[in-house]
């Protein structure tokens, strides 16, 4: 349904260079990324609202890179929902039908239809100001689906709810894209999104897509280093080093003790979740040994950041309520098999 082959967009001095993706009809495909790296210019360049420099975009069999926005059969929602505050929400969801001059008999059906799949009838008479942020993205969507557009465009479309809000919001739409049927392109800065709304995931750095795929495929095998950072895994360097029995990994004049049969002298990487850390006493035989500096309770889990010296630090879990606050020793064991780095695909930065 979307092709979108070798884009380049400029907007002042970022360049969206060389960026390619596609998606098959009723997919929802997921741009996710930092701030400034070029989401929303992606979105906005798919949409019409951005000169393309060069490449070409298809919806469909049909190329549409040089339409205007109008002529392209897309519906966009913005980040803020672009719904007019002197109009009721009833108002803002049929202002395309009545600007093009339907008639009531054209757009009744899915109008109601609409109304009904998002449960819109208890504030069609409210206006914008009335409506909480989910009820306001509820009759963005539906305003945004009036025309049966081929393809539809959110540009950060939970930003503006409350974390409590999100969560129900996400249900809600995952079940109107199924419904419909909807081919639907998110951009987002939030892995939560990718992860339960992506079924296909674009991670994007500095204007290019630097790895693409199912959101299962980018957790078990991130293709660069920004992917790896960027969806929380611990990543630490170093050389193997045997000292009489014991063999130890060595990231500058740290050394932390490890089990591998990789020989002396191999350059090494130990890539891995903040789950896949145990945290046990500091006196614990065989873990590393650190000193908490961070402890952040995110409901039933509680993240933590924990120095093993100066040079290396690494972020753990532990369930809730944790026993440990910020200066307390611990000792960490990490489930991660230890790999040479000529395995693994990527340089540092």
């Amino acid at each position: 349904m979307l092709r979108v082959n070798n884009l380049m967009v400029r907007a002042g001095d970022f360049v969206l260079s060389g960026v390619s993706i596609a998606l098959n009809r009723g997919e929802c495909g997921v741009v996710v990324g930092p701030s400034g790296s070029g989401k929303s210019t992606l979105l906005e360049a798919i949409a019409g609202l951005r000169k393309v420099e060069s490449g070409q975009i298809f919806l469909g069999e049909r190329e549409i890179t040089h339409l205007p926005p109008e002529g392209r059969g897309i519906a966009f929602v913005p980040q803020d929902y672009g719904l007019f505050p002197h109009l009721t929400a009833q108002g803002n969801i049929l202002l395309a039908p009545r600007l093009l001059g339907l008639p009531r008999e054209v757009w009744e059906q899915r109008f109601q239809f609409l109304c009904n799949l998002l449960n819109l009838h208890e504030l069609l008479l409210r206006r914008p100001r009335q409506l909480s942020g989910g009820e306001r993205q509820r009759v963005a969507l539906a305003r945004a689906l009036m025309l049966e557009p081929q393809l539809v465009l959110l540009d950060e479309p939970f930003s503006a709810l409350d974390p409590q809000m999100r969560p129900v919001v996400r249900r809600t739409l995952r079940q109107v894209f199924r419904t419909l049927q909807l081919t639907v392109l998110i951009v987002t800065h939030d892995l939560w999104d990718a992860a339960t709304l992506g079924d296909q995931v674009f991670v994007i750095e500095n204007g290019r897509i630097v790895q693409q795929g199912t959101w299962t495929e980018i957790t078990a095998d991130p293709q660069c280093e920004f992917v790896a950072e960027f969806i929380g895994l611990n990543r630490i360097r170093g050389v193997v080093r045997q000292q009489t029995d014991c063999t130890f990994l060595q990231v500058g004049n740290t050394l932390l003790p490890i089990s591998t049969d990789l020989p002396e002298g191999t350059i090494a990487l130990l890539q891995f979740f903040p789950s896949q850390v145990q945290l046990v006493a500091a006196d614990t035989p065989g873990a590393w040994q650190g000193t908490v500096l961070e402890v952040v309770h995110l409901g039933d889990r509680v993240h933590l950041l924990v120095a093993l010296s100066e040079e290396v630090s690494l972020r753990a879990e532990s369930p809730f309520p944790c026993p440990y606050t910020i200066g307390d020793r611990v000792g960490c064991f990490v489930t991660a098999r230890l790999q040479p780095l000529t395995t693994v695909a990527f340089p540092s930065r």
